[in-house]
C-alpha cells in the first residue's frame, strides 16, 4: 500500500554535466510520476534558476513531470532554492502547509545520506529515497527513464566527492548554532552552485 501524502523532488545542478543531470532529473520526475498515480496528492519541485543556467530546476521539473502526464493541478513549482540544505528547509515548510503527515523526498542514491540527515535536523516528516525505490509503482516509460538516470562508475566517483566536501563543511560548522549553520551552509551551497550574489 502506497502511504505518502506528498512528494518533494530534489534539485539536481545542471551545468557541469547538463545531459547526465538532465537524466537524472527525468529519473526523479519520473519516480514522483508513479508516486502520484500510486496515491501521492502533489508533487513539488524547488530548485532555482541559477547563473548560467537557460531555466530553474523547478521548472524543467515541472516539464518532465507534464510530459509524464502528471496533471498540472498537482504540481507545486517554486523556483527558490540553491542547496540541499535549502531544500530541506523550504520543503519542511511546504510539507507543514499541505498538510503532510508522511512525505516522500526524492533524489539520486549518491545524496539520499546527506539528503536524509538535512531532512531529519528540519525535523520534516517524510522519508528521502533514490528513483529505483518506486521501481514497483512505476509504468514501463518511467522505468526506462529511472534506468537511464543511474549515473555511471565514473560519475559516481565525482558525486561522491562533492558529497564528501559538503558533509565536510557540515562537520566544521556542526557546533555554531543552528540558524547561523543554516545561512552558511544555504549561501555555501549558492556559492558552489554558480550563485555568486551572497543572497
Amino acid at each position: 500500500m502506497f502511504t505518502f501524502d506528498g512528494v518533494l523532488v530534489l534539485g539536481k545542478e545542471l551545468r557541469r554535466d547538463p545531459e547526465r543531470a538532465r537524466r537524472e532529473l527525468a529519473a526523479r520526475a519520473a519516480a514522483a510520476a508513479a508516486a502520484v498515480r500510486a496515491g501521492a496528492p502533489f508533487v513539488a519541485t524547488l530548485e532555482a534558476k541559477l547563473d548560467g543556467q537557460a531555466e530553474s530546476g523547478a521548472a524543467l521539473m515541472r516539464t518532465l513531470l507534464v510530459d509524464l502526464g502528471v496533471p498540472e493541478e498537482k504540481i507545486l513549482v517554486r523556483d527558490v532554492s540553491r542547496s540541499t540544505r535549502e531544500e530541506a528547509w523550504i520543503g519542511t515548510a511546504v510539507f507543514a502547509e499541505q498538510r503532510v503527515r508522511r512525505g516522500l523526498v526524492i533524489t539520486a542514491g549518491y545524496h539520499v545520506a546527506r539528503s536524509r540527515r538535512l531532512f531529519a535536523e528540519a525535523v520534516a516528516p517524510a522519508e528521502v529515497h533514490a528513483p529505483m525505490a518506486l521501481w514497483r509503482w512505476a509504468d514501463a516509460r518511467e522505468r526506462a527513464w529511472i534506468a537511464a538516470g543511474e549515473p555511471d562508475a565514473a560519475a559516481l566517483q565525482a558525486e561522491r566527492r562533492v558529497e564528501l566536501a559538503f558533509s565536510a563543511l557540515e562537520a566544521c560548522l556542526r557546533p555554531l548554532p543552528v540558524g547561523l549553520r543554516t545561512m552558511l551552509e544555504v549561501r555555501a551551497g549558492g556559492w558552489f552552485r554558480g550563485d555568486r550574489s551572497g543572497g
